[in-house]
């Protein structure tokens, strides 16, 4: 085995997100183990069900404490400690939007989580010991998540409680990614509650960086809101817009999308992802074409989000309330393509240049080229997004000189190219291929 053969995702990537890290619920694994229309779920990934492999939602947390699984409250320390001494940065969740309904800080303090009409029984809502109806956590679309209770945003002391909570986890980590965090939002809390939202991102951001000022927060967003959320201080957020283009096939508006955010290359803040633990895994979704995808998203400035199971091609999606399911064995040749793309990238310097690439059409179809220049290596995109074939010439020039050989990072294809021609380079690219060259 040869080193590139020895390396895994953990040692290319520079963050990495734990998910489920913290103290679960165990009205959410109760929940969670009786409810019929999960069981599909539970069953297509993991033979000979148990009920003990059935943990709950970790979107559903008791309390910002490290889950037993995991270790005690001393271990996160040790966890952090180690993620610093590989040079990796640790990201952990924080779940804005509500907590599990048998939180310890739902008796604490009664008053900040969002009160129902008492004598208004409704999926949801619940009564809680403490004889108070309560809403559970949901989005303007959907019933709510039954596991789970509303902070009541309309009361300012959630900012201030929710100050106190990311000041505790900003000391065992470098950031957080906020689930849904556009629930939060003025209008989006008085659309699924009827009530405003006097819930500032801003002061609770400005406040933990006051003190933490590398720490990071990130967005899970929806609903074209990732622009509001970054004005409010988020320092990246989902393109969700991106990956909705790619699952629908709209090629031309993702050529759009990615073209004209060229002009503004000196923002890298948007996170770009082919799945994760939400949607279906990018091989099942996009099939070959799932090489092709994570090829364009290495190319655009920003945020590369890889799921785990990815690198190796899994096709099933695993619920995120089980803790053991079934290995799958991995697609070889995805697993060697994400190895060649790892290292790759790997090898980009701290500042990159994206330039547009000037060619000769021969069938008068554009097509999107790019150049990524960085101190260590020049890579070349090129992307047909047409239902025709295209080719063309690219001139020779300082940062694409002629090469007698050129290795396609995604097929691993080999080009001889003979000759130089006085044109230059040719090229010729199938329906929505992609060829990723570097010189």
């Amino acid at each position: 085995m040869n080193e590139l053969e020895k390396k895994t995702p953990f040692d290319w990537a520079d963050e990495i997100w734990l998910m489920g890290v913290w103290k679960n619920s165990p009205s959410s694994q109760r929940i969670a183990q009786t409810m019929p229309e999960l069981r599909p779920g539970y069953d297509s990934v993991k033979s000979q069900l148990a009920n003990t492999d059935i943990y709950g939602s970790p979107y559903s947390i008791y309390e910002y404490n490290l889950d037993p699984l995991i270790g005690g409250d001393q271990d996160l320390t040790v966890i952090y400690e180690w993620f610093q001494s590989k040079n990796k940065k640790l990201i952990l969740d924080f779940v804005p939007n509500h907590m599990a309904i048998d939180s310890p800080l739902v008796s604490e303090f009664p008053n900040l989580f969002l009160k129902s009409i008492p004598t208004e029984e409704d999926k949801n809502s619940f009564l809680h010991p403490n004889g108070n109806r309560y809403k559970h956590g949901k989005d303007p679309y959907y019933d709510g998540w039954t596991d789970t209770i509303q902070w009541d945003f309309s009361n300012p002391e959630v900012e201030n409680h929710h100050i106190q909570i990311l000041n505790k986890i900003a000391k065992h980590c470098d950031g957080v990614r906020c689930d849904m965090a556009m629930l939060l939002l003025p209008d989006i809390f008085e659309k699924t509650h009827g009530k405003r939202s006097v819930y500032h991102w801003e002061n609770v951001i400005n406040s933990i960086k006051s003190e933490f000022p590398h720490f990071r927060f990130y967005a899970e967003v929806y609903w074209g809101l990732d622009g509001t959320l970054r004005s409010l201080g988020f320092d990246a957020t989902y393109d969700k817009t991106l990956y909705d283009e790619l699952v629908h096939h709209k090629l031309d508006q993702v050529a759009e999308l990615i073209s004209y955010e060229s002009e503004q290359i000196s923002k890298p803040n948007l996170i770009r992802f082919l799945e994760n633990h939400d949607e279906n895994r990018a091989k099942l979704t996009f099939g070959e074409h799932s090489k092709t995808y994570f090829s364009l998203l290495s190319c655009l400035p920003g945020i590369l989000l890889l799921f785990d199971g990815q690198e190796v091609g899994s096709l099933k999606k695993i619920p995120v309330q089980l803790k053991n399911a079934d290995e799958e064995s991995p697609d070889r040749e995805t697993e060697e393509f994400y190895r060649r793309a790892f290292s790759t990238i790997s090898k980009r310097s701290t500042q990159i240049e994206y330039q547009t690439v000037h060619y000769l059409e021969m069938n008068q179809l554009p097509v999107f080229m790019r150049l990524l220049i960085s101190n260590n290596q020049t890579e070349l995109f090129l992307w047909n997004y047409h239902q025709v074939p295209c080719s063309g010439w690219i001139p020779y020039e300082e940062k694409i000189p002629y090469k007698e050989t050129l290795i396609n990072i995604v097929s691993n294809q080999v080009y001889p190219q003979g000759k130089p021609q006085k044109e230059g380079m040719y090229f010729k690219l199938e329906p929505n291929e992609i060829q990723w060259f570097i010189f």
